[in-house]
């Protein structure tokens, strides 16, 4: 089985680790999720954090971890349906995506917990400087100024300042968050120093997230253009970083809109044994007409196997989330 679909090993985050990993219902799910968006709202949005801040940060952090682990596919599906339709609170919830994917790949790669731990906080605080700045241009139609690109420029730089100035006493944490718009250098025999391999995954995971979320200038792009930007190189085949991401999200995560075999229209609810396989709650019928409940349906069946990804301005569903997750 691949393990796009297989639980994903906890880091060893203490805290967190004790939270039970009992089963996780929708409506529990939904809830935890806006709290802790909520509260990255604000915390990412402060533009003079210090060591108080730091300690909420992390609580906060750790909190979110434990959530993911109790049902990752809720998670992604939660973020990823948060990326596509929500430009508010833009910053936080790409925030939170780029640091549920990260932990996913990380755990693939079976990087050592106290990295893993550090790359989850960098992917939180890579945009700390320029949080309020990124909810704005979110919802800006005008071309960028002069000042938005400056900004847009130094942020890599100045959030790490930031994070210095607030008494991180990490320096992994801190280069992460300076290199993670970094090209990468030419490789070779020698593996790249720690901060450098995790700010390459965490700059392919950025782009990558991006593209699936909603501008008020442009619509989402669908999952298979964003995996070809992402994690194809110009030959069209996937290096480690974009393979990996390919293993754990699959090439339709949970959140994306597809079409099926059956000419049914549903959204993606948790990942399948193989990347192109996907359990999906479908929403429309074939004739057109709505569901009145979603209904389950296992793609590794030729009669419900997935065609392509749908844009949401396609399926035009205003989604009961917790109706959907319930089929998963």
């Amino acid at each position: 089985m691949s393990l796009a679909s297989e639980p994903v090993p906890p880091s060893a985050e203490d805290a967190a680790a004790s939270v039970s990993l009992s089963p996780l219902l929708p409506a529990d799910a939904i809830e935890g999720w806006d709290q802790i968006k909520r509260q990255m709202t604000s915390l990412l949005r402060r533009t003079d954090p210090d060591a108080a801040w730091i300690g909420q940060f992390d609580q906060a952090t750790q909190r979110m971890q434990a959530l993911a682990r109790r049902n990752p596919d809720a998670a992604l599906y939660l973020l990823l349906q948060a990326a596509a339709n929500e430009v508010d609170r833009y910053s936080a919830h790409h925030a939170m995506l780029c640091a549920l994917v990260c932990e996913l790949c990380a755990a693939w790669f079976e990087w050592p917990d106290d990295e893993v731990r550090t790359l989850v906080r960098a992917a939180l605080t890579m945009n700390l400087s320029m949080s309020a700045t990124q909810d704005a241009l979110a919802q800006q139609l005008s071309p960028l100024s002069e000042a938005q690109r400056q900004e847009i420029e130094a942020h890599a730089a100045n959030s790490s300042l930031l994070l210095a100035a607030a008494s991180v006493a990490d320096p992994l944490w801190l280069d992460v968050v300076r290199q993670h718009h970094d090209a990468p250098h030419a490789s070779g025999e020698t593996a790249p120093p720690p901060a450098e391999r995790l700010a390459q995954l965490l700059h392919r995971v950025d782009v990558y997230t991006a593209k699936l979320s909603r501008r008020a200038s442009r619509e989402p792009t669908s999952p298979a253009i964003a995996a070809r930007d992402a994690c194809l190189d110009a030959a069209g085949l996937p290096d480690a970083i974009g393979a990996t991401m390919l293993r754990v999200l699959g090439l339709y995560p949970p959140g994306c809109f597809v079409r099926l075999a059956s000419e049914e229209t549903g959204v993606v609810v948790r990942r399948g044994s193989k990347a192109h396989t996907p359990i999906v709650a479908s929403l429309r019928r074939s004739d057109g007409g709505l569901y009145l409940q979603p209904v389950r349906r296992d793609t590794t069946s030729r009669q419900h196997a997935v065609v392509r990804g749908v844009g949401i301005n396609e399926v035009k569903v205003r989604l009961h989330h917790e109706r959907v997750l319930s089929v998963a």
